[in-house]
């Protein structure tokens, strides 16, 4: 509810959140103090091979996790062998880092972890401090790394930062934190390498995410988008940052139903679900955490994000300036 109050005050015309001007004054402090910190030190910070950051400059889900599974397997078809790191949130674990493996359960490992490690088959190593898991993933052969999300987190060097935007939420009320969705100063975007937006259509600073297939939470079938059929009572659940654009992707497959927001990162119990009695519908997020007690009526929307080109292109060209740079 609390979650829901800041996020309608953020994104739309309530003007509440100014009440807590005050504590943003001091998060503001607290933000410029650890980019001070970082910038003065740069030149200092070598990281053993190259470490791209996909981030995010607001709170709430942008769309950077489909991201990232699209960098991860655009680097494997050049040859690369990449590696991902990543907080862990949500996750149980208390010894870190922690390198995930195939027994691993979500609850253990945090959803967005488990997702990537099991979508890709590349090594995902948690640890809150990401310098640590960074230290560790190079012992593990890979030649590149990813860190899904971490812009923020100063005390991991960075070779290339990739800012993700919602492109339907845009900055909000360009305010940080209470007061607005910011996690930094607008302005930050200046100084990152990328700035990808999710749009309706690609260009060289947009994405967009396409749905690929519907996948049984409990089998693991897979249906091509035009052979999944609707059953007459079907409900949709989204626990992720903007359960919106969720809706509005089976809304787009022309997919009639009742749709219910869960909190971000949402720990499903078998009993959450009880009272739906038809077909549910779901995200690959929601699908990790369910799937222990998923019945055969229960399935996800697997996608993908789509990049131009020319990000590509720019992209490759900036890994292999830094590949230069270490052989010479």
């Amino acid at each position: 509810m609390l979650e829901r109050m800041f996020l309608s005050a953020w994104y739309g015309s309530s003007k509440w959140t100014y009440i807590l001007w005050p504590l943003m004054l001091l998060y503001r402090y607290v933000v410029n103090n650890k980019r001070s910190t970082y910038l003065a030190n740069k030149d200092l910070s070598v990281t053993p091979v190259p470490v791209i950051i996909v981030g995010n400059l607001t709170v709430g889900g942008t769309g950077k996790t489909p991201v990232v599974q699209t960098l991860v397997r655009y680097l494997q078809k050049q040859g690369y062998k990449p590696g991902i790191i990543s907080r862990g949130y949500g996750g149980k674990v208390t010894v870190f880092p922690y390198s995930i493996n195939a027994v691993d359960e979500s609850q253990f490992v945090g959803d967005e972890p488990y997702m990537l490690f099991h979508s890709l088959n590349v090594p995902v190593v948690i640890d809150p401090q990401r310098k640590h898991a960074l230290q560790h993933i190079v012992t593990l052969g890979v030649d590149i790394v990813i860190s899904d999300d971490g812009m923020q987190h100063y005390n991991l060097p960075r070779d290339i930062e990739i800012c993700v935007l919602d492109g339907s939420r845009g900055l909000g009320n360009q305010e940080l934190i209470p007061v607005g969705p910011l996690r930094e100063p607008s302005d930050r975007l200046d100084s990152v390498d990328f700035v990808l937006e999710s749009a309706n259509e690609i260009s060289n600073t947009n994405f967009v995410i396409k749905p690929k297939a519907w996948v049984n939470v409990s089998t693991g079938k897979r249906l091509a988008l035009n052979d999944f059929r609707v059953g007459s009572v079907v409900d949709a659940i989204a626990g992720i940052g903007n359960p919106h654009k969720f809706f509005q992707s089976l809304k787009s497959l022309n997919i009639k139903c009742s749709n219910y927001a869960f909190p971000d990162h949402y720990a499903y119990q078998k009993n959450d679900l009880g009272k739906f009695k038809g077909q549910i519908l779901m995200t690959e997020k929601d699908a990790v955490k369910i799937r222990p007690f998923a019945h055969d009526n229960m399935w996800f929307l697997e996608i993908e994000a789509s990049l131009s080109d020319t990000f590509f292109e720019r992209f490759s060209q900036k890994i292999s300036a830094l590949n230069f740079e270490r052989k010479h």
